[in-house]
C-alpha cells in the first residue's frame, strides 16, 4: 500500500522526503531500547526490572547477535523459552552475551545509526534552507536524548 503526499511535487521547495530519516530514527530507537533493557547500568532495572526482555522471551537485538555468533549453542534460546524471573539466570545470559561481543556490537550499530540520522537531518535542512533550520534544531535536541547511559 502506498500513500501519496498531496504537498509533494518536484517544484515544491517546502517538501523534503523524510522517510529515510524517520526509518533510521525508528531503528535507532528500537536497538537503543533493546540495548538499554539488557544493560545493568542504564537505569532500566529500576524502571522495569532486570532484563525485562528476557523475562518476556523477546528476541532483542543483542540477543539475536549472540545467537547468531554461535548458532549451535542453544543457551539463550532456552533462557528465552523459560521466560525466567530468576536474576541469576538473567545475569548468566548477560555474561554470555557479553562474551559474544553483543553489547559492543550493538553500541557500534547505535553509533552508526546516530551518524546516519545526523546526516539525514543535515540533508533535509540543506534542502529546505532557512525554512528547515528550526525543525532541524528541534530534531537535534530530541536525538541528543537518545544515548547510551
Amino acid at each position: 500500500m502506498s500513500f501519496s503526499n498531496p504537498i509533494h511535487t518536484s517544484t515544491n521547495p517546502s517538501f523534503s522526503d523524510c522517510t529515510p530519516l524517520v526509518s533510521t530514527i525508528g531503528l535507532l530507537f528500537q536497538i537503543l531500547d533493546d540495548h538499554l533493557n539488557l544493560s545493568t547500568t542504564s537505569g532500566y532495572t529500576t524502571l522495569k526490572g532486570l532484563c525485562e526482555d528476557l523475562t518476556e522471551g523477546k528476541f532483542s537485538f543483542p540477543v539475536i547477535h549472540a545467537i547468531r555468533a554461535d548458532p549451535s549453542n542453544q543457551i539463550l534460546i532456552n533462557i528465552l523459552k523459560q521466560k525466567t524471573t530468576d536474576e541469576e539466570v538473567k545475569r548468566y545470559a548477560l555474561r554470555y552475551m557479553e562474551s559474544k561481543g553483543s553489547f559492543e556490537y550493538s553500541k557500534g550499530v547505535i553509533e552508526e545509526l546516530r551518524s546516519k540520522t545526523d546526516e539525514h537531518v543535515r540533508v533535509i535542512e540543506r534542502e529546505l534552507g532557512q525554512e528547515g533550520r528550526e525543525g532541524a534544531e528541534a530534531l537535534r535536541v530530541m536525538l541528543a536524548r537518545l544515548v547510551l547511559k
